[in-house]
């Protein structure tokens, strides 16, 4: 009677066990499940930022074309073209370590009937850090004409390189302005809102501010983000 008694101590203890380790799996399970609902609540939205900044350099561009039947003609024009443009550059406030000459580019051509034998490219470039002077310098080119010199390119490509210097605080704001977003998505559906869990900083797109003023730019980032709800 006694080991019967004992047998049947064991199997109520064992299935009592059994019972209460499921009751403690169930919970577990239910408390997962749970806070998987919980993670899978979530908000994604964009942050904008906007500045202006103005360009800090300056890629100008002047080309110029030669065309002589006598090769020895063609190389004194074209250096003397060459040196009027650097030395109208000089005049108005631009280094000579500034302005870069390119390699002459000549083509001869053979057909019997071209009104020039010899056809030479020229370009001379300016980079520089002072662009107020290269933009006001470009409208006052016409002057190369009365020095001889006709230019057929004259262009300026302005430029912002200190990208940089202005990361920091344009992330911080579209990370701000996503934050609001979330925050009154999350009051009209009753949530409130909580850690970033996913992020996609974007691309800083630069563009001219307008047609009139390419020496401003401005600059644009759109970021990604996820927020928890709660």
């Amino acid at each position: 009677m006694e080991i019967e008694k004992i047998k049947k101590n064991k199997f109520l203890f064992v299935s009592l066990s059994l019972v209460v380790f499921s009751l403690l799996l169930s919970s577990a399970v239910f408390l997962s499940a749970k806070d998987f609902s919980k993670q899978g609540s979530y908000v994604e939205v964009k942050g904008l930022s906007e500045k202006i900044v103005k360009a800090d350099t300056a890629i100008w561009s002047l080309s110029f074309e030669v065309k002589s039947n006598n090769i020895d003609s063609l190389y004194a024009d074209t250096e003397k073209n060459l040196s009027t443009i650097k030395t109208f550059l000089v005049e108005k406030g631009f280094d000579k370590t500034e302005i870069n000459v390119a390699p002459v580019n000549i083509y001869q051509d053979t057909y019997k009937d071209a009104a020039f034998r010899y056809n030479s490219t020229n370009q001379v470039s300016v980079y520089t850090k002072k662009v107020d002077l290269a933009k006001s310098t470009l409208n006052e080119t016409l002057m190369l004409v009365k020095r001889g010199v006709v230019l057929n390119q004259n262009s300026i490509v302005f430029e912002f390189s200190d990208l940089n210097s202005v990361k920091p605080e344009m992330l911080a704001e579209a990370i701000k302005n996503a934050r609001d977003t979330a925050s009154q998505f999350a009051t009209n559906s009753g949530s409130i809102v909580g850690s970033v869990t996913r992020g996609n900083q974007g691309v800083f797109d630069i563009t001219d501010k307008d047609p009139g003023s390419p020496e401003y730019k401005k600059i644009r980032l759109v970021s990604t983000l996820r927020f928890l709800l709660k």
